[in-house]
C-alpha cells in the first residue's frame, strides 16, 4: 500500500458515532501507515492544539458556517496538500470529495454508512460509482446499492465498526463499584442500560414503555441532547436515569457498570435495514448481556448465542425478555462470554488491515 490521505469535513474531535468512528479510523490508518497516512480535517478551538501519533493536517474554515459551505471549503483548500503529497488513494466519507477527485483523476475510496438522503449525493453517486472503490458498513447496504446502482461485487467491501479492546480491558472494577461510583446505585439494582442518540427510530420511546411496566428495574439514559432530556423527564420516571452526555472515553466505565445493554433500534428509523450502530460493538467489548432488536443488519454481528433478540413492535415481548434475563442472568452471561470472544474479531485495527487489503 502506497500513501493514503484521509480527507473529510466532519469536526473531529466531537462526541457523535460519526467522529468518532472517522478519528478511531484515522489513528487506525496511522498505526499501520506510519508516514504513508495524512488525515485532512477541518480545524476548530478542540483540535488546533491537539497532538497525534500520526500525521494530521486540519484545515481553516472559519467561525461558525453552515456544513455545505464547510464541505466546500475543506474540499477546496485540500486541493493544494493533495497536489504537493501526490497519494496512491484518497479515502472519505464524503462523496462530493470522492466525486471531484476522482474526476481529477485520483484513485479513490468511499466509504458509505446509508442510502442517501439527498438528490445531489444521489447524482454524485451514480456518476462515479463504478469508477471508485466502496467500503459498506454492511452486507445488507452493500446487496442495496449493487442492486439500486447495478455494481461490481468485487469492488464493494463490507467492514462493520469495531472498538478498542484496551479501553475496556484496563477496567480494573468490580460490577459492584462501578454500579455504585457511575451510576449511584446498588449491586442488587438491576440496571438496563442505552448509550446513543435519542433520535426516532433509536428506540427511545421503547425504553420509556418499558421502565412504565418495569417499576423495579432502573434504566440508565447515556446521550441526547439537553432540551430533549428535559421533554422526556416530564413524564416523571422514578426508575429512568438521564446522564446526558458523557465523554466518550468514560463510556466504557458505564457500559460495564449495567446489568443489560439494549439496542432497541425500530423501523422508525429511516435507514433501519442497513444501520451497523457503533455502540453495538462497544456493548460487545463490554462483557455484559445485550438485548437488542431483531431486525436490519444487527443479526449480521449478533446471533442467538451471542445476545438476546426481542420484537421492537410488541412491547409485551421486550418487556417479558427482560424478565426473563434478570431471572435467568447465569444464561445471559454465557451468551455475553461469546459476544466477548465474538468481538475479537471486529477491533479498528482490524478493520483498517481488512480494507488496506482490499485497496491494495
Amino acid at each position: 500500500m502506497g500513501k493514503l490521505i484521509y480527507l473529510t469535513n466532519i469536526q473531529a474531535p466531537a462526541g457523535d458515532a460519526q467522529s468518532i468512528q472517522v478519528q478511531a479510523m484515522a489513528q487506525s490508518f496511522g498505526n499501520i501507515l506510519g508516514d504513508n497516512f495524512i488525515f485532512v480535517s477541518p480545524k476548530n478551538k478542540l483540535n488546533e492544539k491537539l497532538s497525534s501519533d500520526f500525521r494530521w493536517i486540519k484545515l481553516k474554515t472559519g467561525g461558525k458556517i453552515s456544513r455545505n459551505l464547510r464541505y466546500f471549503l475543506v474540499t477546496l483548500k485540500s486541493l493544494s496538500i493533495i497536489l504537493k503529497e501526490k497519494p496512491d488513494i484518497i479515502f472519505s466519507r464524503d462523496i462530493g470529495v470522492v466525486f471531484i477527485y476522482r474526476l481529477l483523476g485520483i484513485e479513490t475510496c468511499y466509504e458509505i454508512h446509508k442510502p442517501f438522503e439527498t438528490k445531489m449525493g444521489k447524482f454524485f453517486f451514480k456518476l462515479i460509482a463504478q469508477k471508485i472503490k466502496i467500503v459498506s458498513i454492511s452486507d445488507n447496504l452493500k446487496n442495496y446499492i449493487i442492486e439500486k446502482y447495478n455494481l461490481e461485487r468485487e469492488n464493494i467491501l463490507v467492514a462493520h465498526d469495531g472498538v478498542f479492546l484496551k479501553d475496556f480491558e484496563k477496567i480494573k472494577l468490580t460490577k459492584k463499584e462501578l454500579k455504585k461510583k457511575y451510576l449511584g446505585l446498588e449491586e442488587k439494582d438491576f440496571v438496563v442500560l442505552y448509550s446513543g442518540s435519542l433520535q426516532r427510530g433509536k428506540g427511545i420511546d421503547l425504553i420509556l414503555d418499558t421502565a412504565y411496566l418495569l417499576e423495579k428495574v432502573f434504566f440508565v439514559i447515556i446521550g441526547g441532547k439537553e432540551n430533549e432530556i428535559e421533554q422526556l423527564k416530564k413524564r416523571k420516571f422514578k426508575n429512568i436515569i438521564f446522564l446526558g452526555r458523557k465523554p466518550h472515553q468514560d463510556i466504557p466505565y458505564y457500559l460495564k457498570s449495567a446489568d443489560l445493554l439494549i439496542l432497541p433500534s425500530n423501523k422508525k428509523l429511516s435507514y433501519w435495514q442497513y444501520t451497523s450502530p457503533l455502540k453495538l460493538f462497544e456493548y460487545m467489548a463490554s462483557g455484559n448481556p445485550i438485548l437488542a432488536s431483531e431486525i436490519g443488519s444487527i443479526k449480521e454481528i449478533l446471533n442467538g448465542n451471542n445476545a438476546f433478540f426481542f420484537n421492537p413492535e410488541d412491547i409485551n415481548n421486550l418487556v417479558n425478555k427482560i424478565k426473563f434475563i434478570e431471572k435467568n442472568y447465569g444464561k445471559a452471561e454465557t451468551k455475553a462470554e461469546k459476544s466477548l470472544e465474538d468481538i475479537k474479531n471486529y477491533t479498528w485495527k482490524k478493520r483498517a488491515n481488512k480494507i488496506l487489503d482490499f485497496l491494495s
